[in-house]
């Protein structure tokens, strides 16, 4: 397909109107003329060759020009003029003048070779004169040396090229054609009627005409169209027509008319008619954006080289594009009177008064080269240079024993499944496009491009022009040319090219010895005749070649099919070797009307049955003249009649392996029609459903790529030149339950829950089903409705109610009515949500409901979705409940017995939530119920017994009362901070109302342990890390616990760096002692990542809970938050404040936790012990502690590095220990244990003759 890209360039200025172009048969040439002068242009160089200017006297003599033609051979240029006269003229090489241009190289200025760099000189000379004796009104080339044309009084004339010499013999008028008219039996001309457009296919050897009366119809004859041998069958469809063309590919016959519309014709065959296959109408731009459509007489149509495209010209002055089926492409943005294009099509040469545009485009290569690898990767080419997409995410090939050795970077890919489904939802059109720009050592020659080949993992990318061809591998930034350029112009590239495993296949033609061939090159060796690997000879020429897996299909002149099956070896070192074996040949040619009609072949594991299984080779796709054939091959290698599978086809994807459903489904593009998906319905074989069925689909992008598994397709929309998906699942489901295949349907969904867009699938197809009824609705036709069925086909589905919700909130609320009759009732819907837990959902249910029912169910519903949305912690969904709960409960208030204003969506929800959020935050902030609300018990609050005596804010107020003591017994403070945050829920007065409920913690280990997991806080087990750190020194300073080192260890500082200048200052008392001889050496930074608290953020809410607690006074849990925070000043002052028992139990039983878990927080237990056993009332003489470590243990530690010195006497006792005082007693065994004193910064020793020491 053709895309117009880059700028349109004004080629020349003329003094004249330009009143017709036209190009050469082969395109090479461009001529264009005004009313006396004519211009030949060079298309590949777009120079201007020769310019003629009539002399006045044959102005005068012969008349103004009125139109021209070339020579078959591009040797000659006839111009026909007003006043009946054919000047013929001759394009020959000026031989004295070697050339009229002369190229150089941009970079260097110097001469480019002279093949290369040269524009022959030509001379443009009239030879003879025609007179056909009245006017002629149209020409055409029989052959290369026969000429017809015909008059305005009817007649039909044939002469001579060379001497102009008009044959008599073949000279007769409309009245001895044959006519025939399909709408009657017979059908008598008019007797002045003449042939007022006419369009011959040398291909074809038909001519459609349009007559003076408005009739269109199309010509053959046996005999050269001599006098009684011409059959004009007439268009029954065409009236008023003004001009038409011929698709010889196709078989199309276009006819344009006076009013505007375009008929395209298939010829048929079969009966020699011409059925109509569709009608195109241009739109013109309106002034307010919309389209109208274009009324205006068609003036010129004509076909891209590739006949792939069709262009009209109108008398408004814009030209549109379409598809060969009648996909809309483009519309000129300048305005054009005639055009066309030059050598395959890169370039728009259009007239308009007196200039002359040339308008570039890019072209698809699945135009020509319709091949399996193409159909991977969106691409597109123009005459030098390749545009590439590359398929990020394809799916894994299943290639194969040679991939992996041989090809290293390419072509075999295992990508996750998930790669390509989330680029579904990726900006597709962000994807930047990779230009190959091809060298100028094959473009300067070869130039325009005519195929482009890719392959499968986008690696490896071969192109062809006129002669030879090269290849590029991306990975190596490398291309690979000819070595010997003999051997490249020696070659013509006919029939294709393709990418198997790494090897370049080429359908090649060598017009020396007329003899064509198929060549396969290793990407990995430059390009020269003794690198093919393989050859395979065919004995006529190629017209089209595809793989699948290890088969190779050709198509050739002969209206011949051949398989082969193809093998290859490689070595280690990338010596391939291959072979082939010819397993299939049948013949095509009663099917082909002519063998340019092929356009395209596929080999294929499906059949038209899909119960019987199908693997490897079993059956052949062709694709002649857009009807697509399928002739399945049976066990036995025989080939039976072809099936039809479907008409108006532009191009086919095949699946590349056999699965089931998608898997197995193929792609029909068919223009206008859109997509067709011929579908399998697998069953038993005894299911007479257990064939296939074919789907239609509409797109708005030009399809290139197909991914099967996700019924999607990648494409280019039109007016741009960025890749866009669009994804038809909801179509292809739809029409099955339509169809009464729901189980086939159903099994399509289970295959697909998982895409991304799956509930956006769901959702589309309600959309389409609502609105196929409710077209029917006003008339009470709904006997057929469609959405009862798919509603209950979605039931069982994921997000079946998700998908209702979303499409009632983007459809008129007229429709609800009969939408909740299919679906259910809406409070049956969100009371399925509320099970499901779908709170999101849920909202939008609460909108619609909002909506149908009065204000009081919507409350009500409103105070069940805020308990839930509560117990599963969404606050920002609780937060717009309480918004939208409130200005509903004052609008009922200011308005009693009135309606709310109903909302049409969540999107009104959240702007009227956020313009209540100001006055609910000032007028109504959430405090704790009342005594008797805030301790019910939680069946009172689901079921409260005077729940219609309640105000709304009191059933908000109890609900999350309720859920902040459950958090709150549950350990859950973080929850409770985030609730009480987003609520603004007041936490501080909350406490103060549960303080007699929370005295007692039956477990505070549990509540302790619970708040380091809550708030992420390290434990401090620092005594075993020192201990068996290689750097702990043998000596080991040892000093009493004296009042004089109280202040230093009050409190552990929270800033880092202040706890390592803590750390620093603690080591420094110890220097100065008098027991320096026993000192223990302990890296500082080791100390400090020991020391290490939690983050900051958890130390603010530690110290905003203890802070909190403390206002409440609620002194146990402020003693927990105290003690995790190892904050000796606030464990201090809560202990001051409430020196009860309850506080002594709470320490035993952290400290009787910390001996099994956690022996740093039974030191610093330890070391608190001077501070806070004074404030109790009772002897702490009770608080029983279990050893730690043993002294034995740090003997064996510190004695290893002193085996060499001299043993010192132990350390016996350095403080007498008062027995029963100020002291909490030592474990009753006598052992000496080691104790952190104040914040784990030194060690309290303490032996069995109740002795003690610090050792830093």
């Amino acid at each position: 397909m053709f895309f117009q890209h880059g700028q349109l360039a004004v080629l020349l200025q003329s003094t004249e109107a330009l009143i017709c172009i036209r190009s050469s048969s082969d395109r090479l040439l461009i001529a264009c003329c005004s009313i006396t002068c004519l211009d030949l242009w060079r298309s590949h160089s777009t120079t201007r060759l020769f310019r003629y200017q009539r002399s006045e006297e044959s102005v005068t003599e012969y008349g103004k020009n009125k139109f021209l033609y070339f020579r078959a051979d591009g040797s000659g240029l006839a111009v026909v003029t007003h006043t009946g006269y054919i000047i013929l003229f001759e394009i020959r090489l000026d031989l004295a003048v070697p050339s009229s241009y002369r190229c150089t190289d941009n970079r260097t200025g110097n001469p480019l070779h002279e093949s290369i760099g040269t524009v022959p000189s030509i001379i443009l000379e009239a030879t003879t004169v025609v007179n056909a004796e009245e006017e002629v009104t149209s020409l055409t080339g029989l052959s290369n040396e026969l000429m017809l044309f015909t008059t305005a009084g009817g007649a039909v004339k044939q002469f001579f090229w060379d001497d102009g010499l008009i044959l008599e013999d073949y000279t007769h008028d409309i009245s001895q054609f044959y006519f025939t008219d399909p709408n009657e039996h017979s059908y008598a001309p008019e007797n002045d009627i003449y042939v007022k457009n006419l369009c011959y296919s040398h291909a074809l050897d038909i001519a459609a005409v349009t007559f003076s009366n408005g009739r269109g119809a199309y010509l053959s004859s046996n005999d050269f169209f001599k006098p009684r041998t011409v059959h004009a069958l007439l268009a029954t469809n065409v009236q008023n027509a003004t001009c038409a063309s011929i698709n010889p590919r196709y078989h199309l016959i276009v006819f344009g008319t006076e009013s505007g519309d375009v008929f395209v014709n298939i010829l048929n065959y079969d009966n020699g008619l011409l059925n109509l296959s569709h009608q195109l109408i241009g739109y013109l731009d309106g002034e307010e954006g919309g389209r109208t459509p274009d009324q205006s007489a068609v003036l010129k149509l004509f076909w891209t080289p590739d006949c792939c495209c069709l262009c009209a010209v109108y008398a408004s002055g814009t030209m549109y594009m379409w598809s060969v089926y009648g996909t809309f492409l483009y519309t000129c943005s300048v305005p054009i009177s005639l055009g066309c294009f030059d050598l395959e099509g890169y370039n728009l040469w259009a007239i308009s008064g007196v200039q002359l545009y040339k308008i570039p485009f890019l072209k698809s290569p699945l135009t020509v080269n319709n091949v399996s690898n193409n159909q991977e990767h969106i691409i597109l080419q123009s005459s030098s240079q390749v545009f590439i997409l590359p398929n990020r995410f394809p799916p894994k090939s299943g290639l194969s024993v040679y991939g992996s050795i041989y090809l290293g970077e390419s072509e075999v890919y295992d990508t996750p499944y998930q790669s390509f489904i989330a680029s579904l939802g990726s900006p597709l059109e962000n994807w930047p496009w990779q230009v190959i720009q091809v060298p100028d050592i094959y473009s300067n020659n070869n130039c325009p491009l005519r195929f482009v080949a890719i392959g499968a993992s986008g690696q490896c990318t071969a192109v062809a022009g006129t002669r030879g061809f090269a290849f590029y591998i991306s990975a190596k930034h490398k291309w690979r040319c000819f070595g010997n350029e003999a051997q490249e112009q020696s070659m013509i590239v006919r029939g294709g090219m393709l990418w198997w495993h790494g090897i370049l296949i080429v359908a090649a033609y060598h017009p020396d010895d007329k003899q064509s061939c198929i060549y396969m090159y290793p990407h990995h060796n430059s390009i020269d005749q003794n690198s093919v690997v393989c050859s395979i000879p065919i004995p006529s020429s190629i017209i089209a070649i595809n793989t699948y897996e290890d088969y190779l299909i050709v198509v050739t002149g002969a209206s011949k099919v051949a398989v082969f099956l193809l093998a290859m070896s490689v070595s280690p070192a990338l010596d391939v070797e291959m072979s082939h074996q010819k397993i299939l040949e049948f013949s095509i040619a009663k099917y082909t009307p002519h063998p340019c009609a092929v356009l395209s072949v596929h080999v294929s594991p499906l059949l038209s049955d899909a119960s019987i299984p199908s693997t490897g080779l079993k059956s052949v796709l062709i694709n002649v003249a857009g009807k697509l054939l399928m002739f399945e091959i049976t066990d036995t290698s025989e080939v039976g009649k072809p099936i039809t599978i479907a008409t108006n086809v532009e191009s086919v994807s095949c699946p590349s392996r056999s699965s089931k459903y998608l898997g197995a489904a193929l792609w029909l593009n068919c223009g206008a029609r859109g997509m067709r998906v011929w579908l399998p319905l697998h069953g038993s074989k005894e299911d007479l459903s257990s064939r296939r069925t074919l789907v239609t689909v509409k797109q708005n992008v030009y399809p290139l790529v197909v991914h099967h598994h996700e019924a999607a397709i990648l494409g280019i929309p039109v007016d741009s030149l960025r890749c866009r998906s669009e994804t038809f699942l909801h179509i292809m489901l739809h029409e099955l339950v339509v169809k009464n295949l729901e189980k086939h349907a159903y099994s399509i969904a289970k295959m697909c829950e998982k895409l991304p867009y799956f509930h956006h699938t769901l959702e589309l197809m309600i959309h389409k089903a609502l609105e196929s009824d409710m077209s029917h609705y006003p008339n009470g036709m709904l006997e057929d409705a469609v959405l009862p069925h798919v509603i209950r086909f979605m039931r069982p589905l994921p997000r079946y109610l998700s998908a209702v919700a979303h499409c009632a909130r983007k459809t008129e609320m007229m429709q609800w009515e009969y939408l909740f009759q299919s679906t259910g009732v809406v409070t049956d819907l969100l009371d399925e949500c509320l099970e499901q837990h779908s709170l999101d959902t849920a909202i939008l249910y609460l909108v619609i409901l909002q909506n149908l029912h009065p204000l009081q169910v919507s409350r009500n519903y409103i105070v069940k979705l805020l308990e839930a949305s509560i117990e599963e912690n969404r606050w920002d969904l609780g937060v717009d409940l309480l918004r939208f709960l409130h200005a509903i409960s004052n609008e009922s208030e200011k308005y009693p017995g009135v309606r709310q204003k109903k909302l049409t969506g969540p999107s009104e929800l959240a702007i009227r939530l956020r313009r209540s959020s100001e006055s609910f935050d000032d007028e109504c902030p959430l405090s704790p119920a009342t005594p008797g609300i805030e301790n019910a018990t939680y069946d009172m609050l689901t079921n409260p017994p005077d729940e219609e005596g309640l105000s709304d804010k009191k059933r908000a107020q109890r609900i999350i009362t309720h859920h902040a003591h459950k958090l709150l017994k549950s350990c859950q403070f973080v929850r409770l901070g985030e609730m009480c945050y987003y609520l603004k829920f007041d936490l501080l007065q909350f406490l103060q109302n549960e303080r007699q409920n929370m005295c007692d913690i039956d477990d505070p280990a549990h509540v302790f342990m619970s708040i380091h997991e809550e708030f992420h806080w390290p434990y401090p087990d620092i005594i075993p890390r020192i201990l068996s750190h290689p750097k702990v020194s043998s000596n080991i300073n040892v000093i009493s616990v004296n009042s004089d080192t109280d202040s230093k260890f009050m409190a552990e500082p929270h800033d880092y760096e202040e706890r390592v200048d803590f750390i620093s200052d603690t080591v420094s008392i110890y220097e100065g002692s008098v027991y320096s001889e026993c000192r223990v050496e302990i890296d500082p930074t080791i100390l400090a990542e020991a020391l290490k608290r939690g983050t900051p953020e958890s130390d603010d809410k530690l110290a905003h809970f203890l802070n909190m607690f403390m206002d409440a006074e609620v002194y146990n849990y402020a003693l927990l938050f105290a003690l995790v925070l190892r904050d000796v000043e606030a464990i201090n002052k809560v202990v001051r404040k409430d020196p009860s028992s309850l506080m002594l139990s709470i320490l035993m039983a952290i400290d009787c936790w910390g001996h099994q878990e956690s022996g740093g927080y039974s030191l610093f237990l330890q070391s608190l012990k001077p501070f806070i056993a004074p404030l109790f009332p009772t002897s702490v003489n009770d608080l029983k502690l279990k050893p730690l470590v043993k002294i034995s243990s740090l003997s064996s530690v510190t004695s290893s590095n002193s085996a060499s010195q001299e043993k010192e006497p132990p350390v016996t006792s350095l403080s007498s220990k008062k027995e029963g005082k100020e002291h909490w007693p030592l474990n009753e065994n006598k052992e000496t244990v080691f104790h952190l004193e104040n914040n784990m910064n030194s060690l309290s020793v303490t032996d069995d003759s109740q002795s003690s020491c610090t050792v830093s």
